[in-house]
Order: C-alpha cells, then structure tokens, then sequence
C-alpha cells in the first residue's frame, strides 16, 4: 500500500502553485496526505470545496489548534485572527475592521501615492537610468511603511522588526529555540509600545492609530472587549501579515509585468486597466508555500462527492481552487481580460476573507500605476533562472528583483 504523500509539497520555485497540484486537481476528491507534524489530513482542490470549508462552521480552524500538534515551530497565537473561530474571531475581528473598509482605504488613497512615489524617488535618486533591487527598494518597503503608519508603528524600526519577521515567517532553517526568542521579543515590542499608546492618552495626546484606538478600546461591552495579551498579538500579527503578503505579491505582480512586456505597454497606456489585470495577478500566482490552513471537521459531511467524518483534517487549498477549470476557463494561463476572475480566492473566503483585502488591493493598483508612470523602460537585469525564491518560507515570492530602468519623462499623472 503507496503511503501518503508529505504535504506541504515542494514550492515550484515560480509564481505558479506546487507542480504536484496539477494531479489533485484532476480528481477533485479529497486527497490523502500526511502533514508535517505526522497526522493524516485531505487535501481540498476544487474551488466549490474549498469556498464549502472556509465558509462553513463544520470546519474549524480553533479544533485543529487545540490539537497542539503545530506544523511549524511558530506559535499558533501569533497569528490570533487567522486561528479562531466565532466568538472570539468575531469579536477581534469587529474591533479592527473600521481600520480597513472600503471608505478608510478610500481617505488613504492620497497617502498610499505619495508614500509610493515616494520610495521611487529614494530608489532612483534623480537618476535618469539605473539598476535597482525592486523588493528591497520598492516592493516590500512600501506596504511595510503603509501597515506601520495604519498601527502606529514607528518607520524607523521597521529594519529591526522585519529582521525578527524574517525568523518567524521561516518554515525552517531557525530553531524552535531561535523562533521562541524572535516571538519573545517581538512580544516585549508590542507590549512596550501599546503601553506607550496608553500613556500618551492618559497624557491628553492620544495618537491617531490602530494600536491606540485597540488599547483604548472601551470596556463598558465585557463581550467585546480585547485582552492587553490580544492587543499585542494582534498588533504583531497585522504587521507581518499587512506586508509580508502583499509585498511579495507585488514583486510577483512585477515579475508577471517583466514577463509580458506587452501588457505593460498596454497598463502604462491604458491605466484604467490596472485594477483588473492586478486581479488575474492575484488568481494566478501562488502565495502560500505552506498549502493553507488545517481545519478540523467537527460534524460528518461531504467534499467532492466522498464522505468525511467528524475528526479528520481537511486542509483547503486556495491555490489549487484558483485554478479549477469549473470556474476558470483555460486556468493555468495567465489572462489579463478574464471575465471570470473576480471568482479568485486569493484573500481567503467566507469568515477567513483577509481583512486587509481592499488595502492590499490599493497598494497594489498604486503601486503598479506608480512604477509604470515613473519608468518607460523597465526589465530583469539579471537572466530570470538566477532569481531566489523564499522557498524556506511561509510567504512564496523573490528575495530579490533586479532590474534596470529608465525615467519616462514627467505625465500628468491618472489614478489606477
């Protein structure tokens, strides 16, 4: 009897999803496979499964945490929303929603383009041509100064905490002792500087920022009310998740832009088109290297027409869901004017839909339309078989992004 495979599979080393999705994909049954952490979990492929498991009661992220079988050495609580399910999903995430609607990003818009134009002039420094590393210069510094101002972080130790996100977004290569110690320290951080909210309020002078508006939060609703330990771990938690995904997507988003010269052409002519192809970017690359989330099913159900009884794992996969032929015509290709892709699972589904979905939109659609404003040439410099993929980390994407550029001459500029 073939024993089941290891999961999560090897990261493709490329924008697209793990090559051993293309066989589950073909089935569409549960597939059987042992996590990491040696328990038996179903692999969920197909788009109307996986919308089934995140949008379901039945399916319980919090059931599988209790298991205290962790698949990697980072503690489960430094990801606080993504873990839970309702009540206390709900009532974290209520308190930081106002942060990141539709209408608050809407009155960011003007920050988030100055902010990245920015970061551009500090890249080319006036130079008329140049090379430049797009992720450490661009790409991941600019969501990165966004999440701090939104939580009232302070830019000037974004070099140090990213350092100690580096460590805690690894999938290997740091000791369970080494991810304790980052996680202690970022910990005293947060508790440091949520005290510091607190006693520039107490002081009359209460700053305008998420952490504040947390720490602060009244307590006359005891059912709504958020714990000194969930303020800080939220506030550690939204700053690795609020750039470490968008930032690599965004460098993927570019890599698919130096890959399809054309279609660049086309966005920096046409930049209405912006918000759509940044759509298809989004459904077509792979961000998860660690497939997805475990969820514990708590009541016997059906996926993809086969039984599955109370207690199994079942692990949904977005990516693989992205690319299910029953919703997207011609899935693995890559189609800027695909009519079906607002179908895309990118953000998550159902009670796990990201919370940051609309920011991260905007910083990408800004920061696309910035880039093709500022340069009217832009290319690898350096042959794409030598870019290093963060295969060792939660987060697939480039370390680096070479490139050279040219300054176009100064347009009036037109909103993405």
């Amino acid at each position: 009897m073939t024993e089941p495979a290891r999961f999560p599979f090897p990261p493709a080393g490329d924008v697209r999803p793990p090559d051993a999705y293309h066989g589950l994909r073909r089935t569409g049954t549960p597939h059987p496979v042992q996590l990491s952490s040696g328990q038996p979990a179903l692999l969920v492929t197909r788009h109307q499964d996986v919308t089934a498991v995140l949008g379901d009661d039945r399916f319980s992220r919090a059931g599988y945490t209790e298991l205290a079988r962790p698949l990697f050495a980072r503690k489960t609580e430094s990801v606080l929303l993504a873990t839970a399910d309702a009540p206390d999903h709900t009532r974290r995430r209520r308190a930081i929603l106002p942060a990141f609607t539709a209408r608050r990003v809407r009155l960011l818009r003007p920050r988030l383009e100055a902010l990245a134009e920015q970061l551009l002039d500090e890249l080319t420094g006036g130079a008329p041509s140049g090379e430049a590393d797009l992720v450490g210069g661009f790409t991941v510094p600019f969501p990165m100064r966004v999440i701090c101002e939104v939580l009232g972080v302070p830019i000037d130790d974004g070099a140090t905490l990213r350092a100690e996100v580096d460590v805690l977004m690894s999938t290997s290569g740091h000791t369970r002792e080494e991810v304790a110690a980052t996680q202690a320290r970022m910990d005293d951080y947060f508790t440091a500087l949520v005290a510091d909210k607190r006693r520039a309020a107490a002081a009359g002078t209460p700053a305008d920022d998420l952490l504040t508006r947390l720490a602060l939060r009244p307590d006359d609703d005891p059912g709504q009310r958020l714990s000194d330990r969930e303020v800080v771990a939220l506030g550690s938690g939204m700053l690795m998740a609020g750039y470490e995904t968008t930032g690599n997507s965004f460098g993927m988003c570019v890599l698919l832009l130096l890959r399809h010269p054309a279609l660049l052409r086309t966005l920096r002519e046409r930049p209405e088109r912006i918000p759509a192809a940044v759509e298809e970017m989004l459904r077509f690359t792979s961000l998860n290297n660690t497939g997805g989330a475990p969820h514990l099913v708590t009541e016997d159900t059906e996926l993809g027409g086969c039984p599955v009884a109370a207690g199994r794992i079942v692990v949904p996969l977005t990516d693989a869901a992205n690319r299910d032929p029953a919703v997207f015509a011609d899935p693995d290709a890559f189609d800027p004017d695909r009519p079906d892709v607002a179908a895309h699972l990118a953000f998550g589904y159902g009670r796990h839909l990201c919370l940051g979905a609309e920011l991260a939109r905007a910083e990408l659609r800004i920061g696309v339309g910035a880039l093709l404003r500022r340069f009217d040439e832009l290319e690898l410099a350096v042959p794409e078989e030598e870019l290093e993929w963060r295969r060792t980390m939660f987060i697939n994407g480039v370390r680096r992004l070479p490139v050279r550029w040219s300054a176009a001459a100064p347009v009036t500029r037109r909103p993405a």
